[in-house]
């Protein structure tokens, strides 16, 4: 079946045959794609012939959206933390000095 959506850079396609490939850039204006094979080979197709291939696209082990995620977690955990110290009745009085204000009688 023929290939409806366009590429998007990043991704990975599997053609019928089996051999997979990475979109490394699709120029919508020249009306190219290039490509990375796994064996590292790198060619480009014309639009036309991709919607006349059958590819299917790849889910790959790469970075997914909760590795994106746990990234943001990890950079929020480096960062430090503001405590907000609870009001205490005492907090007021503790920096006054008593002595000074009243005399033994």
């Amino acid at each position: 079946m023929p290939m409806e959506e366009e590429p998007v850079v990043g991704k990975v396609y599997e053609d019928a045959d089996g051999l997979a490939f990475e979109i490394l850039e699709f120029d919508e204006d020249d009306g190219t794609i290039e490509i990375q094979y796994e064996d590292g080979t790198v060619d480009e197709i014309d639009l036309d012939t991709w919607y006349e291939m059958d590819l299917q696209q790849v889910k790959t082990a790469d970075k997914s959206d909760d590795d994106v995620d746990e990234e943001e977690d990890e950079e929020d955990e480096k960062k430090p933390k503001v405590v907000k110290k609870e009001d205490d009745e005492d907090d007021d009085y503790d920096d006054y000095d008593d002595d000074d204000d009243y005399e033994d009688e």
